[in-house]
């Protein structure tokens, strides 16, 4: 695939300086409003694959011949059925046909723009500068015949304005690195454009240990414990609860080991030019890039069982990336799996090549004080936080145990909540704002002088932090929710501080 070559949209055309009807040359002392504006050039835009409407429409066709299988007036009379079959077949492909026919994307000087709809036309125009990170991906179908589409992350775009669907994996993997160059910033022409070779792996999560993993979470030994009780008092005790009562308990058996063990088959984590790459997938394989400088907080999460045989799972909240799959196979709102499942030492090593020079065990974790065992008679002993240069780290959570990991420059506000049995006890938490993502950064239940000490001390770490850290450039995003009612906040850096990313 190559870029076309003729004026950039929006460029005006080139103009004959001899010609005796050409306007006379802007002078660097003329007055802008004095000059006439140059005409819009329109210029065509390239189509995408030829067989981008059967790679996105097939499973439509499925659907349509199992409801037609399931339905006793056609299954009776075969011919009406072909004939219904073969419409819908028909009348899909011809939406199909036309949906990629006035479906056409192109390259500017500063973005990409992209023209869809044949009744409604959408024009999309992605800036350069807006883009994050760029992965490739390619669902089932598409990789029968070699095909993937882009997934652009955007700051202050959704999931689905960023994707271009399809191109052929070759094509998919050039214009991603030509977008990579373009987005840095540099001028760079598609044949300088070098392809890049995939480095060795950092680490390959067994697929055995995916599925200890997921047997072992909570969402499935739940699931699995009901259903036993349920056939156990069906056919044992007798028990006329009925079959449709096990389906949800079969479901939630079925489900967590088809997403997290086929979802993250063969997951691998490499680290290449462009950060930390991650590659996944049995029949969908996914590709997705850890931007270097875009981490905003790192979860690390320990369930009971887990931490018994030192396992634990690692997320990330990055600037304009979305999507993620948890432990027990729930698709997180925010952020990247950086490893599904891992042991001590594997997360350790992963940790430091996100964060350079961490390294948590080093951290000193402040414990709750004791009275608090009057509102968590058990899990109080696992309330901690501490702080270092680097990093502040809270911790919580007794049967799945969930480490925050916040940096000091990414920290947006802190504040202090306090509710009427924790004001009887003189204790309050402290929250810590980032971006929308899994990492919630709560020191529970501190003690009140220990918390506007924490609160004090934080905000004067981010200003700090802040003023002496260089970060990429500012992208839109929601901070998590604060609590309306019960708190006092501090902002975590003046006024004239830049925003946290």
């Amino acid at each position: 695939m190559t870029e076309q070559n003729p004026t950039p949209y929006g460029a005006p055309p080139a103009a004959d300086p001899n010609a005796p009807d050409a306007p006379p040359e802007a002078t660097p002392g003329s007055d802008p409003a004095a000059q006439q504006p140059a005409p819009l050039t329109e210029r065509e835009g390239d189509r995408l694959h030829p067989l981008t409407p059967f790679v996105k429409g097939w499973g439509y066709f499925v659907v349509a011949a199992v409801a037609m299988a399931n339905n006793e007036g056609l299954r009776s009379n075969l011919k009406i059925a072909g004939i219904a079959l073969a419409a819908v077949l028909v009348g899909g492909m011809l939406l199909g046909a036309l949906s990629w026919w006035f479906t056409k994307w192109q390259l500017t000087d500063d973005a990409i723009r992209v023209d869809s709809g044949f009744l409604f036309r959408r024009t999309r125009i992605i800036r350069f500068d807006r883009i994050q990170a760029i992965d490739v991906a390619q669902p089932f179908v598409a990789r029968l015949f070699n095909m993937a589409e882009l997934r652009m992350d955007v700051a202050g775009g959704s999931r689905s304005d960023g994707k271009l669907s399809y191109f052929t994996s070759e094509e998919a993997a050039k214009l991603r690195g030509i977008l990579l160059v373009r987005a840095k910033g540099k001028e760079a022409a598609e044949e300088a454009v070098q392809p890049e070779h995939e480095p060795p792996p950092l680490l390959i999560v067994p697929t055995g240990r995916l599925l200890g993993a997921t047997l072992l979470s909570s969402t499935v030994l739940g699931s699995l414990a009901g259903l036993i009780w349920l056939i156990v008092a069906t056919t044992v005790l007798e028990f006329h609860v009925g079959l449709f009562a096990g389906l949800p308990l079969l479901l939630g058996v079925v489900q967590p080991i088809w997403k997290q063990v086929v979802g993250n088959h063969k997951f691998t984590l490499t680290e290449s030019r462009d950060g930390l790459r991650t590659k996944r997938g049995l029949f969908d394989l996914q590709r997705q890039t850890v931007p270097p400088g875009r981490v905003q907080g790192l979860l690390i999460t320990e369930p009971i069982i887990w931490r018994r045989l030192g396992w634990s799972r690692v997320d990330l909240d990055i600037a304009g990336v979305v999507g993620g799959v948890s432990g027990d196979g729930e698709e997180d709102q925010n952020g990247v799996q950086l490893l599904p499942v891992g042991e001590r030492n594997e997360v350790a090593g992963v940790l430091n090549r996100v964060l350079p020079g961490f390294d948590l065990s080093r951290i000193e974790l402040h414990q709750a004080p004791q009275r608090v065992k009057w509102l968590r008679p058990v899990g109080w002993r696992y309330l901690a936080y501490g702080a270092d240069d680097q990093v502040l780290v809270t911790q919580r959570g007794w049967i799945s145990r969930k480490t925050s990991v916040v940096l000091h420059h990414k920290t947006q506000s802190v504040r202090v909540v306090q509710g009427p049995l924790q004001r009887r006890l003189r204790v309050a938490n402290v929250h810590v704002d980032t971006p929308q993502g899994p990492t919630d950064a709560v020191a529970l239940h501190r003690d009140v002088a220990d918390a506007a000490h924490l609160l004090d001390a934080q905000t004067t770490r981010a200003r700090e932090a802040r003023r002496t850290t260089s970060a990429p450039a500012p992208v839109q995003t929601q901070p998590n929710e604060p609590s309306p009612a019960g708190s006092s906040s501090s902002a975590a850096s003046p006024a004239d501080d830049s925003p946290a990313t």
